[in-house]
């Protein structure tokens, strides 16, 4: 017996309705329809109330918004709006540049990759792997090789700039505080070191204490455990910000009453591991004698001035 031929469909095959199946379900359909008085709510029945409109914003609309809601507004004089050699020149007062509008950024910091930076999604992984926030944290691109890091509280922003240094991806970073005179071509001489109290009166292991003793050389950050816990009598230790471009007294006079200036002590106060700074390439690790720019730049110098005597000695 032969079997009947296989039908191949094509795009040009006549489309054929059966008549009878759509009839079935219409009528099926109709069946399903409610009574055009069903729509009409029994006695004590409620109607419900109608749902609200939806309104859909677009992406910029919505991060203006929450742009708005964070910023808290700034009391500064409006900006002097001059020229400077023949280009548009806006200067603010130095007040509210160097002290109102970077309280908006106090706890930013700046990661700086020695090498090759990684992407970002790696760097802000990374990041969140490898601290422990209280807060959030925002992460932005500045260049090939400095990030911003924006975060919540001044705890986690002290926890993270005292590291100094992260790896990510094997790639070096460090951490340095941010300043409004930010330039990425040069070091911040703002660190976080650690300095100690030797033979410090037994009732000053106190942060609220030793706070306003140290304010002189800079802004105490923490104590470390022993002095916290008070587990060590022979010195005190605090974590203190500094400028390692200024002058750092040894020692500190601790009077002990407002009524005789002379009763008191000197406490010594001791530096560890504080890092050289080049003020000739605003640089750190290294002093201004041992600057290799320095160096560089006199050798290019000295050559010039050979060349012009010989110039001048040819005429």
């Amino acid at each position: 017996m032969i079997p009947p031929p296989i039908k191949i469909s094509s795009n040009f095959d006549t489309y054929k309705p059966n008549l009878h199946n759509a009839n079935q379900n219409n009528l099926n359909q109709n069946n399903n329809k409610p009574s055009p008085h069903s729509s009409f709510p029994k006695n004590n029945q409620q109607i419900p109330d109608p749902s609200p409109p939806t309104v859909t914003q677009s992406l910029a609309t919505r991060l203006r918004a929450s742009q708005n809601t964070n910023v808290i507004p700034l009391n500064i004089a409006p900006p002097i709006i001059t020229t400077r050699q023949g280009y548009p020149s806006i200067t603010f007062h130095e007040e509210d540049f160097m002290l109102k509008m970077p309280g908006r950024c106090k706890y930013t910091l700046v990661g700086k990759f020695i090498n090759a930076m990684p992407k970002m999604e790696m760097i802000r992984k990374s990041f969140i792997a490898q601290t422990q926030l209280t807060g959030g944290v925002k992460i932005a691109h500045f260049n090939s090789r400095h990030i911003y890091i924006d975060l919540d509280n001044e705890a986690d922003h002290i926890a993270v700039w005292t590291k100094q240094k992260m790896y990510i991806a094997g790639q070096l970073m460090k951490l340095q505080v941010w300043t409004p005179t930010f330039k990425p071509a040069e070091d911040t001489p703002i660190v976080p070191i650690w300095v100690t109290l030797p033979e410090l009166p037994w009732h000053c292991y106190y942060m609220d204490i030793l706070t306003p003793l140290l304010s002189p050389i800079g802004k105490a950050l923490y104590l470390d455990s022993a002095t916290m816990q008070k587990t060590r009598g022979s010195v005190a230790k605090v974590r203190v910000q500094i400028d390692i471009t200024k002058d750092r007294p040894q020692h500190v006079w601790l009077g002990f009453s407002e009524k005789d200036p002379s009763i008191g002590k000197w406490q010594i106060i001791e530096f560890e591991d504080v890092p050289l700074y080049c003020l000739y390439c605003k640089h750190q690790g290294h002093s201004i004698g041992e600057c290799p720019v320095k160096e560089r730049d006199e050798e290019i110098k000295k050559r010039k001035d050979l060349d012009a005597n010989r110039r001048v000695q040819e005429k």
